[in-house]
């Protein structure tokens, strides 16, 4: 097994060459296609199976490989379809591999059919060739590919059965049903490349955007946040010396001491969440995040995680750094909390963010206050997770979390 997949992996790397490996997709990118891909197979199976029953006109032998080459293609598309069901990643290998059992098993039909007929099975190399097409966006990857399965079907045409009837002008359709082929590739490459050149524009502005909001934390940490921290302690060196004077400059200092720690705070968002644009891992950034709740707001604050932290996406990595940061925002101005735990598990079935202190709780309209439980609940949404909030009565305090499902396997 090890060496059959070595020899499809060199196969794989010679035919795919730089022109796809420069335009590479990622797993991810490739999940949708590849869905649809599988469902696409699962119609053309239906519709062959229909065929055969329908008022059959084959023989037994023909019959027979026929069901052979649908059970076979039934076979694969379950495994395929298996594998992204459970998570699997997908590789334009798997695709290439793909790409070559369906010519396989339209070539067995059309030998099993006795060469160059009109029966319905060549039809089936047009959908073969524009799956490969989407998958291989390569032009030159892509003309080699139907060149070579224009030239089996030539070979099976010219040698299996009678061969072709020139009186019938067999050569004529053989021809048309060749040129439609790259027609039909062509088509669907010129399609399938400029989408690709949309979307490597659409991530080199990301990754443009991403490189502004990291230089954008470090200009706020150089400047704006080390102002206020020098800010908060000229306000606490003013309270020490107003000492024994006006209560009331007293209160007005330690009001605006306590605005300078939720400015310093607010300002922690931007400077941390270039952390995570930076590629570092989601809970290396809480553990500092919580590190400087603590040193801000004088409330012990702790990080857990359990499990290994999977590769995650930047994107998610992001939203589930703000929930977290909210939260913690919630912990500092209303919660009157003295302590806060951070929780981060990761495990099979997904991932669980928690944010838990012992204040208060949380009052019954708190969802219509502000926008901080909205904005939490609109994050969650879109990583297809989902907020649950749970609040005791005084010092039981309040947990937030974000439940996200699905799988790392």
């Amino acid at each position: 097994m090890n060496g059959a997949q070595g020899l499809l992996s060199v196969a794989t790397d010679a035919l795919i060459g730089r022109d796809q490996n420069r335009d590479s997709t990622t797993p991810e990118e490739l999940r949708y296609p590849a869905t649809i891909f599988v469902w696409g197979r699962w119609f053309i199976c239906l519709a062959c199976i229909i065929l055969l029953i329908y008022r059959p006109v084959f023989s037994y032998f023909t019959y027979s490989m026929y069901g052979l080459c649908i059970a076979v293609l039934i076979a694969f598309n379950g495994y395929v379809h298996y594998s992204l069901l459970t998570g699997r990643t997908i590789t334009l290998r798997w695709m290439l591999a793909l790409s070559a059992i369906d010519v396989l098993l339209v070539t067995v039909g059309m030998i099993a059919a006795g060469g160059f007929v009109h029966y319905f099975f060549y039809l089936l190399y047009y959908p073969a060739l524009t799956w490969f097409a989407i998958f291989f966006s390569s032009f030159r990857l892509s003309f080699t590919w139907v060149t070579m399965v224009a030239l089996i079907y030539v070979l099976v045409s010219l040698n299996v059965g009678d061969g072709l009837d020139l009186e019938a002008r067999d050569d004529k359709a053989l021809f048309a049903r060749i040129v439609v082929m790259y027609a039909v590739v062509a088509s669907v490459n010129l399609v399938a490349r400029f989408e690709r050149i949309r979307r490597q524009e659409a991530v080199r502005r990301e990754r443009e955007l991403h490189q502004e909001r990291i230089e954008l934390s470090q200009r706020i940490h150089d400047t704006t946040a080390q102002s206020a921290y020098m800010i908060g302690i000229g306000i606490e060196t003013a309270t020490e010396m107003a000492e024994n004077t006006s209560q009331e400059l007293i209160e007005k200092l330690n009001a605006t001491y306590r605005l300078s720690k939720s400015v310093m705070w607010e300002l922690r968002h931007p400077i941390d969440i270039g952390h995570i644009l930076e590629g570092k891992k989601l809970g290396q950034v809480l553990k500092t995040h919580a590190d400087t709740f603590t040193t801000i707001t004088s409330i012990p604050a702790k990080m857990v995680q359990n499990g290994i932290e999977p590769h995650i996406s930047t994107a998610t990595r992001s939203m589930l750094f703000s929930i977290a940061h909210n939260a913690l925002t919630n912990a500092f101005r209303h919660a009157r909390a003295s302590q806060v735990v951070v929780q981060l598990d990761f495990h099979a079935a997904g991932i669980r963010l928690s944010v838990s202190d012992d204040g208060i709780g949380l009052p019954e309209d708190y969802a219509s206050r502000g926008h901080g439980f909205k904005n939490m609940q609109a994050e969650a949404e879109r990583m297809g997770g989902r907020l649950e909030v749970n609040s005791g009565n005084s010092g039981q305090g309040t947990t937030v979390s974000c439940v996200i499902e699905c799988s790392f396997n």
